[in-house]
């Protein structure tokens, strides 16, 4: 059959008007994928994305989002919904820890290294803290006899391991408390700083513990804590007992080997984890509830600012299939699965259960905006 020549035109104007609107989209998709964003400092609300193979995932728990170590047996189980995971939690980050550290707290970062490096506060520590920090410590050890007196008297032990000869039973219940520096280097805003956290670690000599050990599950008296004491020290000078050198013993806790070690993994988590877009990058945000076979749901929609959804698109690119993590004044509150490219100005997060959290975040988002 023969084509009318107007019938040709309509054609050849639909292709290339065809042509012209995927041309354009190639054209500034290519573009913001070119473009270069400086790192986002976290805010009130952010959406932030973990980086593959750094040994971290995301994963939900009783309807909150957690992040998670994956490596050493940790992780979680894919669920049926596809859209977040669940498993037992076993290794998780400080999530709002991680976030005040990125904005440059550095109050928050001896926490963060403590929680990190499961050496966090428990029952397990003296009620009483005796805190020497690292400057009176290196002092004490480095000649000031003074500080040196005070030190010995804490610990009920000279610093080359021998004994004095009474027990001063604080120092065997409490031991000390050593407080030192360990420095981190943070991506803040595209700038690498070094914030330095101070870690708090409990500390007491062999000798002290093993008399605090023999003391358990017994009637306690003054007479059996001499005792066991000038058993325990005796064996020390006999040679028998391992003497312990309590110079070295601190100075190795404030080496630069041990804040190496110390840092490591912070410093992974916080490279790992991207804050994609904060508050400044939304201009709204509502949400819907609603009936479902599993009980009441809401979704979560939130406005994007141009350079936000500028952000989301680029980080999504070649993240499909993986999550992001939103997080609301420190608390994560959904995990997100990235199911294609983010290149609209506007999100859903869906079938969130928790009306609460999800309404806080709203509100949250909506106060910022009229703030500004």
């Amino acid at each position: 059959m023969k084509v009318r020549s107007s019938t040709k035109i309509a054609i050849g104007f639909v292709i290339i008007a065809g042509g012209g609107i995927f041309g354009y989209q190639f054209v500034m998709r290519r573009a913001i994928m070119s473009e270069q964003f400086a790192p986002v400092i976290p805010g009130d609300v952010n959406l932030v994305g973990i980086n593959a193979g750094t040994g971290f995932r995301i994963i939900v728990a009783n309807q909150m989002a957690q992040l998670v170590q994956t490596t050493g047996g940790f992780g979680g189980i894919e669920s049926d919904s596809g859209g977040a995971t669940e498993g037992a939690i076993k290794k998780r980050v400080p999530v709002r820890e991680m976030l005040m550290v990125l904005q440059g707290k550095e109050d928050a970062l001896g926490s963060f290294i403590m929680k990190v490096n499961d050496k966090d506060e428990s029952d397990a520590w003296p009620p009483i803290r005796v805190v020497w920090t690292a400057e009176r410590l290196k002092k004490a050890i480095g000649g000031d006899k003074a500080e040196e007196a005070k030190l010995v008297h804490d610990l009920n032990m000279k610093l080359d391991g021998t004994p004095l000869p009474d027990l001063n039973r604080n120092a065997m219940e409490n031991g000390i408390i050593l407080d030192y520096p360990v420095p981190v280097r943070v991506n803040m805003g595209g700038v690498v700083k070094t914030l330095y956290g101070r870690v708090r670690e409990p500390y007491k000599p062999i000798l002290m513990s093993t008399v605090e050990k023999k003391l358990t599950d017994k009637q306690i008296t003054n007479d059996m804590i001499a005792g066991y004491y000038a058993e325990e020290s005796k064996s020390i000078a006999e040679g028998k007992g391992r003497h312990e050198d309590i110079r070295k013993g601190i100075m190795e806790r404030l080496s630069e080997d041990n804040a190496k070690e110390l840092r490591a993994a912070p410093e992974r988590i916080l490279q790992s984890a991207e804050v994609v877009v904060s508050d400044k990058h939304i201009d709204s945000a509502s949400y819907r509830k609603y009936e479902t076979t599993n009980g009441k749901m809401n979704d979560l929609t939130i406005e994007m600012t141009d350079e936000g959804r500028k952000r989301l698109w680029k980080f999504s690119e070649d993240r499909v299939g993986t999550q992001l993590m939103l997080i609301v004044n420190g608390v994560a509150i959904a995990a997100p699965r990235i199911n294609h490219e983010l290149a609209q100005g506007e999100i859903t997060i869906t079938q969130m259960a928790d009306e609460t959290l999800v309404k806080q975040a709203t509100d949250a988002l909506n106060k910022n905006k009229k703030k500004g």
